[in-house]
């Protein structure tokens, strides 16, 4: 078998994680969702650059700054899961992600000055728990996506290889007893040398990664603005039929069904007529916001018209449509707009139809108005969805 020295691997880690701290100062937005998770991106690798740094300190020390390094390592890791499903769409409370973040910090710290039996099995479920949360939360999102971008697969293969080395370690850990080496990795001799590889190679290979994936969503945000509406942000009827039919296209290679949802602003004339255009104005950028901030990155979200309102959802199941209707109108509903002339309740009529073979997106879009008045009709405020 190979031989590959950990401390090394520790020093390459820690090297990576700083370069990873550069490529993410490098990067700018004015996307809030992408810049907390740049936020969160920047901590996490400067969590892990103390593997670099524990080895400038005096030798006698390098024990106990190792400890010190793995767990900010560990905590580095738990930001990592974090900033991954901030820039997926999927929120955390900023206290639990605090929280959850300290924990692990906490385990590993206390553990470290315990018997080496518990710190090694601490590292190695602490490690185990983050990175399989790292790659489920990258394999969700890529399931959920209309498409698989090669970065994106590339950023799940790398952590699932993580997670499956550190479960094997606990699993290690649990069957075969010490003694433990000074560098802490209780493997399989046939394993080590693998898992120090990825130490080395990981934070580098996630950042680089990262900041790819980044890139291109920062790529396809600025070409949607191209393509969006100056008072509300969403796309433009141009912007709609533009990448709704680029969607379509994917969808046939996908074994996905294309919800198109519209969704118009109940009793609008009323607002503008009592409280002024300006008003009026402020209510369509906060239904705006409200629609966005319910829906997966995947979706698309345009205003068709006036108070009219276009969403093309990748789905699934057809019922999964409805359910995201339903808690957009319940949601809006919940959500008064504070406007200039104070709270302002808001409700919604959404008409869902489906994209179907030999369908265009016009004839979808059609369908979903009628379905949309039928709403309006029968009392607004809900949902009219098309026979799946």
């Amino acid at each position: 078998m190979w031989h590959v020295d950990p401390f090394s691997c520790y020093a390459v880690a820690g090297a990576g994680s700083l370069v990873g701290l550069g490529l993410m100062s490098l990067v700018r937005t004015d996307q809030p969702r992408v810049r907390q998770a740049l936020t969160l991106y920047r901590w996490a690798f400067a969590c892990m650059s103390g593997l670099f740094l524990m080895h400038f300190g005096p030798e006698p020390w390098q024990p106990d700054l190792l400890k010190v390094a793995i767990g900010l390592s560990g905590m580095g890791v738990a930001l990592l899961a974090w900033a991954f499903r901030q820039l997926n769409g999927r929120r955390t409370p900023p206290r639990l992600g605090l929280v959850l973040t300290l924990l692990v910090g906490l385990v590993l710290f206390a553990a470290a000055w315990s018997t080496p039996e518990r710190y090694v099995q601490a590292i190695g479920f602490v490690f185990a728990l983050t990175s399989v949360a790292l790659a489920g939360e990258q394999g969700w999102f890529i399931l959920r996506g209309p498409q698989i971008t090669r970065s994106e697969a590339s950023l799940l293969l790398a952590a699932s290889g993580s997670a499956f080395i550190w479960v094997s370690m606990s699993w290690h850990v649990l069957t075969v007893p010490g003694p433990y080496a000074p560098y802490w990795l209780h493997l399989p001799d046939w394993l080590l040398p693998w898992c120090c590889l990825m130490l080395a190679l990981l934070p580098l290979s996630v950042a680089s990664v990262v900041f790819a994936i980044i890139n291109e969503r920062l790529n396809q945000q600025l070409r949607a603005r191209a393509l969006s509406d100056d008072l509300t942000g969403a796309l433009s009827r141009r912007g709609l039929r533009e990448l709704g039919e680029r969607m379509l296209a994917q969808q046939q290679r996908q074994p996905r069904d294309i919800a198109v949802l519209m969704v118009d602003a109940d009793h609008f004339k009323a607002i503008n007529d009592r409280h002024g255009h300006l008003v009026g104005d402020d209510v369509l950028r906060h239904l705006t916001q409200t629609l966005r901030d319910n829906l997966r990155v995947d979706a698309l979200l345009a205003r068709y018209g006036g108070e009219e309102f276009t969403v093309l959802l990748p789905v699934r199941q057809r019922d999964e449509a409805l359910k995201v209707a339903e808690r957009l109108r319940d949601t809006v509903a919940r959500s008064p707009c504070e406007s200039r002339s104070g709270p302002i309740p808001i409700t919604v009529s959404i008409g869902v139809s489906y994209h179907g073979p030999g369908s265009t997106l016009e004839d979808d879009l059609s369908r979903a108005d009628a379905l949309l008045y039928r709403a309006k009709a029968e009392g607004r405020n809900r949902v009219v969805a098309e026979a799946a």
